[in-house]
């Protein structure tokens, strides 16, 4: 009679936790020419990575109706991700936009980019981060990331621009700048964990 009662209780509780479930639906639009091959979707408040390996419509499930943010990367994407402010059963839609990601230099970066990240709050700097437009800037001999910076992203929301060529004075400061304006965001939501995780720092960050 007790094995009884004690199969009902857990039956019980288990269903009271799948009935607060929110089963959320993943839609991609390719706005490009390029064909997607993979990427990897991040839930920031459940420390939660998701792999996708093809441009198909999926469901993830989520623990309770409330507040979530979805960080999509992919190489060779830019990518903006449009969700519901709150996640429920009736808003539960999650559409992710592949865009073109153009080829720039460090000098039309800043101007596109950089520049307007000066001096952000911490509310549009976390917008920025929605769009995946946030990043350090590295200057270096090829184009390649390196491995903690894709973990960084994947994380945080915050990228890596790294560009094969010199920068003026000017320029140079404008990096430094956009670096330690991401790095106080980061140290004071997060903490320093992030920053012992780069075997690289950005510009102006020790």
């Amino acid at each position: 009679m007790q094995k009884i009662i004690l199969t009902f209780g857990f039956a019980f509780v288990a269903s009271l936790a799948s009935a607060k479930e929110i089963q959320a639906t993943v839609i991609f639009e390719n706005l490009s020419n390029k064909e997607f091959t993979s990427g990897t979707l991040t839930i920031l408040e459940l420390n939660k990575k998701i792999k996708v390996k093809q441009q198909e419509e999926f469901t993830i499930t989520l623990p309770e109706k409330g507040k979530y943010r979805f960080v999509f990367i992919a190489e060779g994407f830019n990518i903006k991700t449009s969700y519901p402010s709150r996640m429920t059963q009736r808003n539960n839609t999650i559409i992710i936009h592949l865009m073109e990601k153009p080829e720039t230099n460090i000098e039309e970066f800043f101007s596109l980019s950089i520049a307007s990240s000066m001096n952000l709050t911490d509310e549009q700097i976390e917008e920025r981060i929605h769009r995946g437009t946030l990043n350090f800037i590295i200057p270096g001999f090829d184009n390649t990331i390196p491995e903690e910076y894709v973990e960084l992203k994947e994380k945080y929301g915050v990228g890596l621009f790294k560009e094969n060529c010199a920068i003026d004075p000017f320029l140079y400061k404008k990096v430094i700048e956009n670096n330690q304006m991401i790095s106080n965001y980061l140290n004071k939501k997060y903490g320093t964990q992030w920053l012992s995780e780069l075997k690289s720092k950005p510009l102006g960050i020790k």
